[in-house]
Protein backbone atom coordinates (compact mmCIF):
# COMPACT_ATOMS: atom_id res chain seq x y z
CA UNK A 1 0.00 0.00 0.00
CA UNK A 2 1.39 3.03 -1.31
CA UNK A 3 1.37 6.54 1.27
CA UNK A 4 -1.55 8.83 1.38
CA UNK A 5 -2.10 12.18 2.66
CA UNK A 6 -4.34 10.29 5.23
CA UNK A 7 -2.25 7.72 6.46
CA UNK A 8 1.74 8.60 5.26
CA UNK A 9 4.15 6.62 5.27
CA UNK A 10 5.85 6.35 8.96
CA UNK A 11 9.31 8.26 9.07
CA UNK A 12 12.51 6.82 10.69
CA UNK A 13 12.44 7.87 14.26
CA UNK A 14 15.82 7.77 15.63
CA UNK A 15 14.18 8.02 19.35
CA UNK A 16 11.99 5.12 19.06
CA UNK A 17 12.53 2.22 21.28
CA UNK A 18 10.77 0.21 19.08
CA UNK A 19 13.89 0.21 15.81
CA UNK A 20 15.55 -3.02 14.97
CA UNK A 21 18.60 -2.24 14.10
CA UNK A 22 20.33 -5.21 12.09
CA UNK A 23 24.29 -4.99 10.95
CA UNK A 24 24.55 -6.70 7.68
CA UNK A 25 26.86 -10.30 7.20
CA UNK A 26 28.13 -11.68 4.56
CA UNK A 27 25.61 -14.01 4.34
CA UNK A 28 22.71 -11.72 4.15
CA UNK A 29 24.43 -9.30 0.99
CA UNK A 30 25.29 -10.24 -2.56
CA UNK A 31 23.03 -13.44 -4.02
CA UNK A 32 21.68 -13.79 -0.32
CA UNK A 33 17.75 -14.65 -0.28
CA UNK A 34 17.23 -14.46 3.81
CA UNK A 35 18.35 -11.99 6.88
CA UNK A 36 18.19 -12.89 9.87
CA UNK A 37 16.13 -11.25 13.28
CA UNK A 38 16.78 -12.43 16.68
CA UNK A 39 13.57 -13.86 18.36
CA UNK A 40 13.97 -11.03 21.56
CA UNK A 41 14.36 -8.39 19.02
CA UNK A 42 10.89 -9.27 17.25
CA UNK A 43 8.85 -10.10 19.96
CA UNK A 44 9.70 -6.51 21.56
CA UNK A 45 9.16 -4.33 18.34
CA UNK A 46 7.09 -6.26 15.68
CA UNK A 47 4.69 -9.46 17.28
CA UNK A 48 3.15 -7.13 19.40
CA UNK A 49 1.68 -5.85 16.48
CA UNK A 50 0.75 -9.27 14.63
CA UNK A 51 -2.53 -11.25 15.32
CA UNK A 52 -1.56 -13.58 18.06
CA UNK A 53 -2.80 -16.60 16.39
CA UNK A 54 0.01 -15.69 13.69
CA UNK A 55 2.58 -15.39 16.15
CA UNK A 56 1.45 -18.40 18.09
CA UNK A 57 1.97 -20.38 15.15
CA UNK A 58 5.12 -18.87 13.79
CA UNK A 59 6.55 -19.83 17.32
CA UNK A 60 5.28 -22.51 18.47
CA UNK A 61 4.10 -24.55 15.30
CA UNK A 62 7.10 -23.66 12.86
CA UNK A 63 4.55 -22.21 10.48
CA UNK A 64 5.56 -19.40 8.35
CA UNK A 65 3.90 -15.90 7.77
CA UNK A 66 3.63 -13.34 5.07
CA UNK A 67 5.11 -9.86 6.31
CA UNK A 68 5.35 -7.25 3.72
CA UNK A 69 8.38 -4.67 4.48
CA UNK A 70 8.93 -1.34 2.84
CA UNK A 71 11.94 0.31 1.45
CA UNK A 72 11.52 3.70 2.65
CA UNK A 73 13.98 5.49 0.61
CA UNK A 74 12.93 3.61 -2.99
CA UNK A 75 8.77 3.01 -1.63
CA UNK A 76 8.82 0.00 -3.00
CA UNK A 77 7.44 -2.76 -0.68
CA UNK A 78 7.97 -6.55 -1.16
CA UNK A 79 6.31 -9.87 0.68
CA UNK A 80 8.75 -11.72 2.98
CA UNK A 81 8.47 -15.20 4.48
CA UNK A 82 9.03 -15.08 7.90
CA UNK A 83 9.97 -18.58 9.09
CA UNK A 84 11.98 -19.76 12.98
CA UNK A 85 15.51 -20.82 12.35
CA UNK A 86 16.36 -22.47 15.69
CA UNK A 87 15.17 -21.28 19.00
CA UNK A 88 16.57 -17.77 19.08
CA UNK A 89 16.34 -16.40 15.28
CA UNK A 90 13.99 -16.02 12.76
CA UNK A 91 14.59 -15.66 8.57
CA UNK A 92 12.73 -13.50 6.16
CA UNK A 93 12.72 -15.31 3.16
CA UNK A 94 12.47 -13.15 0.20
CA UNK A 95 15.52 -10.63 1.01
CA UNK A 96 16.81 -11.12 -2.50
CA UNK A 97 14.03 -8.67 -3.98
CA UNK A 98 15.34 -6.17 -1.87
CA UNK A 99 19.09 -6.60 -2.76
CA UNK A 100 18.16 -5.91 -6.17
CA UNK A 101 19.45 -2.81 -7.09
CA UNK A 102 20.92 -1.89 -4.01
CA UNK A 103 24.77 -1.84 -3.07
CA UNK A 104 24.60 -3.01 0.18
CA UNK A 105 28.15 -4.36 1.91
CA UNK A 106 29.07 -6.50 5.13
CA UNK A 107 29.01 -4.20 8.12
CA UNK A 108 26.26 -1.63 6.79
CA UNK A 109 23.83 -1.12 9.33
CA UNK A 110 19.87 -1.23 8.66
CA UNK A 111 17.25 -0.05 10.60
CA UNK A 112 13.92 -1.48 10.53
CA UNK A 113 10.64 -0.16 12.04
CA UNK A 114 6.88 -1.00 12.40
CA UNK A 115 4.66 1.53 10.29
CA UNK A 116 1.11 0.64 12.59
CA UNK A 117 -1.16 2.37 9.92
CA UNK A 118 0.04 0.58 6.92
CA UNK A 119 0.49 -2.86 9.27
CA UNK A 120 4.39 -3.38 7.37
CA UNK A 121 8.07 -3.47 8.48
CA UNK A 122 10.15 -0.44 6.98
CA UNK A 123 12.98 0.02 6.60
CA UNK A 124 16.13 2.27 5.31
CA UNK A 125 19.88 1.93 4.98
CA UNK A 126 20.96 3.78 8.40
CA UNK A 127 24.96 3.09 8.20
CA UNK A 128 27.35 2.66 5.73
CA UNK A 129 30.44 0.40 5.94
CA UNK A 130 33.75 1.52 5.47
CA UNK A 131 35.30 -1.66 4.77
Amino acid sequence: MQSTDLYPDAPFDPKSERNIFITLTESEIGLSNTITMSKELLEANVFIYLPSKDVTGLIQHNEAILMDVFDYDTKITTTHIIRKDGDKDFKFHGWNTVLQGKHFRTGDTIVFWWDVFHLRLNFKQFMFSFV
